[in-house]
């Protein structure tokens, strides 16, 4: 285990990887190192074994009815243990050089409209309770994933020292400890300044490391934060996906059906590449689909 130890904090202190991040590789590393202590007599390294035993972990997962997405997570993770291993020169060659990943079926996720999107925040508009300190967090936490297009470590990991409410601006670290500066609208920089106040009455203090806090002070952990969004989406949507980052993928969608230029998207999603934007064209290239059809003037002529 002393390998997954030194793997992880690899990822943690020189890749900068959040912590979620990390502890997802702990998991899926653990998972395949008690795997193989329970089916090879006297194991103790992953570093040990070969493309043959490692595929056998593989067949197992497929028996255990995980979707091609999981299991090509989980191999994926041990890929990177590898080549780590491989720089540091523990190993001579790699042991899932040559494996390729499980195809998986491509799906398309729906974002929420924009009717959908402005229903959920009429809900805070309305609810009794608006001016409550909770009530707030949750309208902020929903406010700065739609505005901004965080992701949820991201949202979590804001401070109070990354706000600018002068030049409304908010630096966010994102993967890979990359930094960006994102503009803040008028009315979040508004809701934030009363966010804060409130928070200050309700812990009698003003010195947080967060931005965001719990019930109980203490800084947002991802469980907490999807299922906050779950909740209130289910108020105002039937889709069967309703997480945190379906908001960031309704964030891009929105912009792009908007008028705004990929190369925008990009920098505001913090993507490395175009590519990984190109994701939430689709929805967009529907939209464009319907306007067509419905400008063109043959649009509504039927096929002969």
């Amino acid at each position: 285990m002393y390998e997954i130890e030194d793997f992880v904090n690899f990822l943690k202190l020189e890749k900068k990887y959040s912590q979620h991040t990390c502890t997802s590789y702990l998991s899926d590393l653990s998972q395949a190192f008690e795997y193989f202590n329970l089916t090879i007599d006297q194991f103790s390294r992953l570093t040990e074994l070969d493309y043959s035993l490692l595929r056998n972990f593989i067949v197992y997962l497929s028996s255990q009815d995980l979707n091609p997405r999981t299991i090509n997570r989980k191999v994926s993770a041990l890929r990177r243990f590898y080549s780590f291993f491989l720089s540091k020169s523990v190993i001579d060659s790699h042991p899932l050089g040559n494996h390729k990943a499980l195809k998986q079926p491509k799906k398309v996720s729906v974002p929420f409209s924009e009717d959908e999107i402005q229903n959920l925040f009429n809900h805070f508009n309305h609810s009794s309770d608006s001016d409550t300190f909770e009530k707030l967090r949750d309208r902020l936490i929903v406010e700065l994933l739609y505005t901004l297009g965080v992701r949820r470590s991201e949202l979590i990991g804001i401070r109070d020292r990354d706000l600018d409410t002068n030049t409304r601006t908010v630096k966010i670290y994102g993967k890979g400890g990359k930094e960006r500066l994102l503009p803040l609208l008028p009315s979040t920089v508004g809701l934030i300044k009363e966010y804060v106040d409130k928070r200050g009455v309700k812990f009698q203090t003003s010195s947080f490391s967060s931005l965001l806090v719990t019930d109980k002070g203490q800084e947002l952990y991802p469980k907490f934060v999807y299922r906050k969004i779950n909740d209130y989406l289910k108020g105002v949507s039937v889709k069967q996906k309703k997480s945190p980052h379906m908001i960031r993928h309704s964030f891009a969608t929105h912009l792009l059906n908007r008028g705004a230029d990929l190369n925008t998207v990009k920098e505001l999603l913090g993507h490395s590449s175009l590519a990984a934007t190109q994701v939430y064209t689709h929805s967009s290239i529907e939209e464009l689909k319907m306007i067509y059809q419905s400008s063109h003037p043959r649009g509504n002529q039927s096929s002969s």
